[in-house]
């Protein structure tokens, strides 16, 4: 079984990286990071230095923004997941974006992503989501040349789109008494009297 490679491992040994093109959400999550005790933080501007420098220092997380330039979260992803990417195959990952949609979110997992991760967020929030993930025993299995997780497509295929509100028509109410047309002081005052009788 093709695991990845922080599966079991305590967060205060984990080397994370960070990728994103804006400077202040990398500061964000490295605070964030740090304060839920990290091993060690990464950061990275560029999505394509980062793939260099990462196949040199493989990390145990990748934490990669949706929305960068000039490769998105999940072309950095997929190019992670190339069965010659080595050891970087099997780092897990998780995108990152303010627009989780649908379609976004099953463009990440398709590339290889092991879940996304909903801006803006919390430390807390951070915190369950890389629990859950070092705990995330799925195997990895190779499509194409590209590893991806282990029963992708049927839990894509449990993805419904959410129900869409439709407000009922204001109705009448089926029976009006004769406490339901006087205002809440003048109804306790009827009801009061009725009780004394």
């Amino acid at each position: 079984m093709l695991h990845h490679r922080a599966l079991g491992r305590d967060l205060d040994q984990l080397l994370v990286s960070v990728i994103d093109n804006r400077r202040p959400m990398l500061a964000m999550m490295r605070a964030m990071l740090a304060a839920i005790g990290a091993g060690r933080i990464e950061t990275y501007e560029n999505p394509r230095e980062a793939l260099i420098a990462m196949a040199r220092n493989t990390p145990d997380v990748v934490i990669a923004a949706a929305a960068m330039e000039p490769v998105s979260g999940a072309e950095l992803v997929h190019a992670m997941r190339r069965e010659e990417a080595g050891a970087l195959s099997f780092v897990p990952a998780m995108i990152m974006s303010a627009h989780a949609k649908a379609a976004l979110v099953a463009e990440a997992l398709r590339a290889g992503a092991h879940q996304v991760l909903v801006l803006p967020t919390s430390a807390s929030t951070l915190y369950r989501r890389l629990d859950w993930l070092v705990n995330d025993d799925r195997p990895f299995e190779l499509k194409d040349g590209h590893f991806v997780v282990s029963g992708l497509e049927e839990r894509l295929a449990l993805s419904v789109p959410r129900p869409t509100y439709n407000p009922m028509p204001a109705k009448a109410p089926l029976a009006l008494g004769e406490t339901e047309t006087l205002s809440g002081a003048e109804a306790y005052a009827v009801k009061l009297r009725a009780a004394r009788n």
